[in-house]
């Protein structure tokens, strides 16, 4: 048994390694195109699909070389989500490893709050100031905590932010609360409470496919001291974990299996010794 789940942990382990080794040059070939990109023409939202597109053929038989499944129909869907699964992870991590990339998000996250403050006016406060006074649900003191955020009033933002999640009935809910604690985070990276914000994003992360959350993480994490190894070093964490549930939950399989069969025996010895009874008790 020991045996096995050392064999288990050994082909995860072996697994991530290469899938790390050509993640790394993938990482600084997506940089190295970015940078090329941005000496031409400023960069917008779609720079990192197009380096991903151009990049990807160079490292297609190395994707591919990691992936042991034999049925040709099955290696192709794997394939598909590896490449996948690359680009996913291209949104956060290039954050760390590429100051030109890291930059653009940067000044992305700083730009949107510029705009929103053009707009920002007292009296609009004052109108929801009233509405608070009128109706004080969560909804209410949400909506005067975006005004306080577009007027830079961080306090009075962070107070009205929680007084909404106070009276939210779904307050447990981190994905039905997770404009409120969007908000939070945002007001956090503005008074550099980055480790704080990093938490929240960690509360209301959906997966794989929620980019903008793996983003905003990233920026604030890096701004918190937050490195690209600490990144590999949690991966490698997960992986063991994952290895350790897996031999877990085959040990469980394997107890149910042998328990299953015994109770299997002890039937056909118990439904025998009812057979032999009878045949003794009608004198067949």
């Amino acid at each position: 048994m020991k045996l096995i789940n050392t064999f288990i942990l050994l082909i995860i382990s072996v697994l991530s390694a290469n899938s790390q080794s050509y993640k790394k040059a993938f990482r600084d070939d997506m940089c190295q195109c970015i940078e090329l990109v941005s000496q031409k023409r400023s960069l917008t939202n779609n720079v990192l699909k197009t380096c991903y597109v151009e990049i990807l053929p160079n490292y297609a038989d190395l994707i591919d070389a990691t992936i042991t499944e034999e049925d040709i129909n099955k290696k192709f869907i794997e394939g598909q989500l590896a490449r996948k699964d690359l680009l996913t992870a291209m949104y956060s991590e290039l954050i760390y490893t590429c100051d030109t990339y890291y930059n653009f998000i940067d000044f992305q996250r700083t730009n949107s709050a510029l705009v929103l403050r053009e707009n920002a006016s007292e009296s609009e406060l004052k109108r929801y100031n009233q509405w608070v006074a009128l109706k004080p649900n969560f909804t209410t003191y949400y909506m005067r905590a975006c005004v306080h955020f577009t007027l830079k009033n961080l306090k009075e933002a962070e107070a009205d932010i929680n007084k909404s999640l106070a009276l939210n009935p779904n307050k447990k809910s981190a994905k039905i609360t997770r404009k409120e604690l969007e908000l939070l985070a945002w007001v956090y990276e503005e008074q550099e409470r980055f480790k704080e914000a990093v938490a929240i994003y960690d509360s209301i992360y959906l997966g794989d496919f929620d980019t903008n959350v793996a983003q905003l993480r990233a920026l604030a994490n890096r701004k918190s001291g937050g490195t690209m190894s600490q990144i590999l070093k949690e991966e490698i964490t997960s992986n063991k974990v994952l290895g350790q549930k897996e031999n877990t939950n085959t040990q469980k399989n394997q107890k149910v299996l042998t328990s299953n069969k015994s109770k299997s025996e002890t039937t056909i010895k118990s439904k025998k010794k009812d057979t032999a009874a009878l045949r003794k008790l009608f004198k067949i």
